[in-house]
């Protein structure tokens, strides 16, 4: 099923490792790695929002969020579609980090990442740029070390948002948690 398409995708892959690679973006995609595995950064900001008063509502909100993208991409959906990691079809591939056992399609760390930052965005506005650059990073690492193909990060980027979305939504009609400040609409600067 997946044949056409992973030629393809790992012609351009190449492609772009070529164009890119070398010891500077080498790395600083291994630090994204290191943040996006087992979902470190995410959790760690959780902590920090639960900890804080102000953004105690977002904390919640994250966490909730955290646990309906891993329940769709991981537990889900992945094992329905079961495609191979583009590293399984290159001789010789070698990293250094551990090489994830699970399948490709969709790239949960990215719909994590995208889930975060949609739950966020208009929750804790000060954090947009920064999460949508480290969401960004974490795709485009995923992609550099051949752990997802691009059609695994754009679904990844779509479902993270999807499920972002659908967390707020769920969030605000079905909880009593209301914004810490005066401003009723939870909108925290």
């Amino acid at each position: 099923m997946w044949d056409a398409l992973n030629e393809f995708e790992l012609s351009l892959m190449n492609s772009l490792n070529s164009a890119i690679s070398g010891d500077v973006m080498d790395l600083f995609l291994s630090f994204m790695l290191f943040l996006e595995r087992g979902a470190l950064v995410w959790i760690l900001l959780t902590v920090l929002l639960l900890f804080d008063k102000r953004f105690r509502r977002a904390g919640y909100m994250t966490s909730l969020g955290l646990a309906i993208s891993l329940l769709v991409a991981f537990v889900i959906l992945k094992p329905v579609f079961g495609r191979l990691r583009p590293l399984e079809f290159i001789e010789g591939y070698a990293i250094i980090f551990p090489t994830p056992e699970t399948y490709s399609f969709p790239s949960s760390p990215v719909t994590i990442a995208f889930a975060y930052t949609a739950v966020l965005w208009n929750n804790v506005k000060m954090l947009r740029v920064p999460l949508v650059l480290l969401s960004a990073f974490i795709a485009l690492a995923e992609i550099y070390v051949y752990f997802s193909y691009f059609s695994d990060v754009i679904t990844g980027i779509v479902l993270g948002a999807l499920c972002g979305i659908i967390t707020v939504r769920l969030f605000e009609k079905y909880t009593i948690i209301k914004p810490e400040n005066n401003d009723k609409s939870g909108n925290l600067q």
